[in-house]
């Protein structure tokens, strides 16, 4: 982990350059001894129940699932998560990033609870099946290319750093969720042991550090009786994946607009993550492979999620922050790994067990990871081509809005249609508008200013 202030000058950022290069294992390197293969493949597992967390958290508890709605919720989640990202690991962008449920359509999901009820949430899922297809159609028409012409370093650096900082909240929010007791401080010295680690650590040792803040948190916080064993005892000891488990009737053409619109900003960030994350291991990802990617995200990611009745998922910004703190970017290990996701989806109480993390040793590691990705998106967003007065300050005004807006009050969006709220209320997807519209648009530069 790599906790700490960043400083916005060319020496550091070459640093950091250098750094994000020198990788423990290369995104096409085999394990180099058994114990390598079973560390890494553990951590990737250990990881990827973040993902499941973060699907129970957010939509699972809002939908207020429980007994056997919640054993096939969670159940749908985990093969979700672990279908994904098999898939895009093997043949889609062909990188070790782990995808999991996506804040913006789950944030989504989350506001139609509460503008129609239960019900009327229910529909976001086959809506958000058909923004799939959607996706898939846009795709075959070109979208990436499109999104090509207007991305720019301003934009990756604005939307990475906003990740991190809307992952510090939620990270701050788990930390002190029980207030500032032992739990906190425990997780506390976890974070700083697993800091040291990532610093100090020679060989595999500064590898594990998010390794070393879940698994000894688990046990600590088993041993001192704080532990959700309820999430564990009440699913069913084997789950099959329910089809359509809301219905087939059409949902309404408003839903299933906010839901288009949604996971359009969705395939952005997906667009940002996956070269934020190549540009970080030094990989050349192709036209025809971020294609092949998109294609998945729609068909896979956005379609399948949503007839099974679970958020779509996305491949994470937070993997920027994964593979600087363990330097290990292997395919192998996480196509072992998800793998291993998608028959845990086949045994109930292995999902209740994901979901079950104490919530402080999962703030505990987000800040770790929070820390690291707001120090990469400030090293993108130097990295454009003119990073003067007018980059600076656009750049700033995007964050400063975006996060402004995220943090309002749930009672300020009242009156205000449901398809802003989506958006504007949406840090990640709020902050990609903002800095094309003052870019591409307001403080466009002129020809002459760009010769």
């Amino acid at each position: 982990m790599c906790f700490g202030f960043w400083s916005a000058n060319i020496p550091v950022m070459v640093a950091q350059k250098k750094e994000t290069t020198e990788l423990v294992y290369g995104i096409n390197d085999r394990p180099q001894s058994g114990r390598d293969w079973i560390i890494y493949t553990l951590q990737y597992t250990v990881t990827m129940i973040y993902a499941v967390v973060w699907g129970y958290a957010i939509v699972g508890m809002e939908m207020g699932f429980e007994a056997a709605a919640l054993s096939g919720y969670m159940a749908c989640i985990v093969l979700t998560i672990g279908l994904s990202t098999l898939l895009q690991a093997w043949l889609g962008h062909r990188m070790a990033m782990v995808s999991g449920p996506n804040i913006i359509p789950s944030l989504a999901i989350v506001a139609a609870v509460t503008a129609g009820g239960k019900e009327y949430a229910q529909q976001a899922f086959l809506a958000q099946a058909i923004s799939g297809i959607v996706l898939v159609g846009l795709v075959l028409c070109g979208f990436v290319t499109f999104i090509k012409k207007i991305w720019s370093p301003l934009i990756l650096g604005s939307m990475v750093m906003v990740v991190g900082l809307s992952i510090s909240k939620q990270g701050l929010t788990l930390l002190t969720a029980s207030g500032f007791g032992w739990q906190f401080f425990t997780a506390v010295i976890l974070a700083v042991i697993a800091m040291f680690a990532a610093i100090r650590g020679k060989g595999i040792w500064g590898t594990l550090s998010a390794l070393m803040v879940i698994l000894p948190g688990y046990i600590i916080f088993m041993l001192m009786g704080d532990f959700q064993w309820k999430l564990v005892q009440e699913p069913d000891l084997f789950v099959l994946p329910e089809v359509l488990p809301y219905g087939l009737s059409v949902p309404p053409l408003d839903l299933i607009v906010i839901m288009v619109v949604v996971n359009l900003m969705a395939a952005l960030n997906l667009f940002g993550n996956l070269r934020g994350y190549a540009d970080i291991i030094k990989y050349k990802l192709a036209s025809k492979t971020m294609k092949r990617s998109f294609l998945y995200f729609g068909a896979v990611e956005t379609c399948l999620a949503g007839v099974l009745g679970v958020p779509a998922t996305v491949a994470y910004g937070e993997n920027l922050g994964i593979v600087m703190m363990t330097r290990v970017a292997a395919r192998s290990f996480i196509l072992t790994a998800s793998v291993l996701f998608v028959v845990f989806a086949l045994i109930g109480p292995i999902g209740g067990f994901m979901a079950a993390m104490p919530e402080p040793v999962a703030g505990a590691v987000l800040l770790g990871i929070a820390s690291t990705v707001i120090g990469i998106g400030a090293g993108m967003m130097a990295t454009a081509p003119q990073f003067g007065r007018r980059e600076q300050s656009l750049a700033g005004l995007s964050i400063f809005l975006s996060l402004g807006l995220f943090l309002l009050p749930e009672a300020s969006w009242e009156a205000v249609p449901r398809i802003v709220t989506t958006i504007f209320s949406n840090p990640v997807a709020s902050v990609i508008l903002f800095v094309m519209l003052f870019e591409q648009l307001l403080f466009r530069r002129k020809p002459s200013e760009n010769a």
